[in-house]
């Protein structure tokens, strides 16, 4: 580790950010923006009523780390998504590849020297709670927690700039998707939370279900949270260190085995809450609503792509197959995972283990996703389009289904929702999970046999004009 941390495309990064008069500018306006936080956080507070000098205290330290983690989450990527892409439009790329060190060293640097700024705007902050400490009433605990937590979001964030600034050629490009990626889990996140709050406006069950959940706290959250964030640090890291191989396939083993023990991390947090929660609960099929939740983006991700051919289709689903990154062998790697959950789930209580309904509802919904991803991967053919068109149209599908059946059945989704989502077994709808469990591999089947055909005749075709 302390190798890779000396390594010389971090002293080259770290040296050239510190040198220039932009990076003082930043820390001035960094300054600038807590400081006016603080201040508007104070003349709200004063303007409100007169309370006591404790209550002032917890105001301002609020308002100061909110104000400090929403910076943090606005500059980390910023500071990482030109980090590659600049080199490819300063024409210094090449000699960057040329240098004896490994691709995911030349990455680690980069991460590494926008990480070491990030500290260094964190630590900025602390003289202001030094102050606020003196008005008395904070925790120091409860600084060290918000403080850690903005290292660890400022450590994702600039991971996933990192990866983008790879896998895009322009830095423009990659700040648009980075920032988009950002937009659409703020938004995500803002959803969850309108649905949890009808759900329990409504006495829905999506709240019983999230309590499911409320042991966590206290030192197994943090340990759960930062080996989390390393998994996925990691994982963005490698995904950045393959684009920069001529064929990122020839990695994509790498990045496989990082989702593969981000994956088995998850379920053993759901299995160590399993362990934890009381066993009265009206939560079904726990693990294996947390492995398709967490499979199907995965399922999206393996099952896109340019289609690689030079071998029988079956030789695709052999075991050695698995280290070429492929649409072909995603699906003997979903399956795997697939055997990871339900391995898991031998180990919870009896109330909590899914059922082998429920088990084969969630095989087939992901044969049948990793089959549309393939039909896409025909269709179009390269890796983003094809990921893109898959999960675009597995939103715009399931917004139409909920739009043309939402006066039909106001407590329950329509049972065609389960075309682009596992929602009988999230509501644990028995009828359900038997029909689909014998549909989905049928028009899995349909869908694989037009694309494969379709495949047939551009190949044929292709032979054809050769000649």
């Amino acid at each position: 580790m302390i190798g890779r941390l000396e390594n010389p495309v971090f002293r080259q990064s770290s040296r050239q950010r510190m040198r220039g008069a932009r990076t003082y500018g930043c820390l001035m306006a960094y300054l600038l923006t807590l400081g006016g936080g603080v201040l508007i956080a104070y003349l709200q507070f004063i303007d409100t009523s007169w309370r006591a000098t404790t209550g002032l205290a917890q105001a301002l330290f609020e308002a100061l780390t909110l104000t400090q983690w929403f910076l943090v989450a606005i500059v980390a990527p910023a500071l990482t998504t030109s980090a590659i892409s600049m080199e490819r439009e300063q024409r210094t790329f090449d000699l960057l590849i040329m240098t004896p060190l490994s691709r995911f060293a030349i990455v680690w640097g980069k991460f590494v020297s926008a990480l070491a700024f990030l500290v260094v705007l964190i630590v900025c902050g602390i003289p202001m709670v030094a102050v606020l400490f003196l008005l008395g009433g904070i925790d120091l605990a409860a600084v060290v927690e918000r403080y850690a937590g903005m290292l660890i979001t400022g450590a994702v964030l600039a991971a996933l700039g990192v990866s983008m600034s790879a896998v895009c050629g322009t830095s423009t490009l990659a700040n648009l998707i980075t920032y988009g990626v950002l937009a659409g889990l703020y938004l995500f996140g803002m959803g969850l939370g309108m649905v949890f709050v009808l759900s329990r406006a409504f006495g829905g069950g999506i709240s019983g279900g999230l309590g499911f959940f409320t042991w966590w706290g206290g030192w197994r959250l943090w340990v759960f949270v930062v080996v989390l964030a390393m998994l996925m640090v990691m994982l963005l890291l490698q995904i950045g260190a393959n684009y920069l191989l001529p064929d990122p396939r020839a990695g994509a083993w790498k990045s496989r085995v990082w989702t593969a023990l981000l994956f088995v991390w998850c379920m053993l947090g759901v299995v160590w809450t399993a362990g934890m929660s009381a066993t009265t609960t009206t939560v079904r099929h726990v693990v294996a609503i947390a492995a398709v939740t967490l499979l199907q983006p995965i399922a999206i991700a393996v099952s896109t792509g340019v289609l690689m051919g030079g071998r029988k289709w079956y030789q695709w689903l052999l075991p050695r197959a698995l280290p070429v990154g492929t649409v072909q062998t995603g699906l003997p790697y979903l399956l795997l995972l697939l055997l990871v959950a339900f391995l898991s789930d031998l180990f919870v209580q009896v109330s909590y283990r899914s059922s082998w309904l429920a088990w084969a509802y969630t095989a087939g919904h992901l044969w049948w996703l990793w089959c549309l991803g393939y039909a896409c991967s025909v269709l179009i053919n390269n890796r983003w389009g094809a990921g893109a068109a898959l999960f675009g149209g597995l939103t715009l599908g399931g917004q139409f289904i909920g739009t043309i059946t939402m006066f039909q059945q106001a407590n329950q989704p329509h049972t065609t929702i389960n075309l682009v989502a596992p929602m009988a077994l999230y509501f644990s709808r028995t009828q359900e999970l038997e029909l689909w469990s014998s549909i989905y591999p049928i028009i899995g089947l349909t869908v694989l046999a037009g694309a494969a055909w379709l495949r047939h005749r551009r190949l044929s075709r292709g032979g054809q004009e050769a000649r």
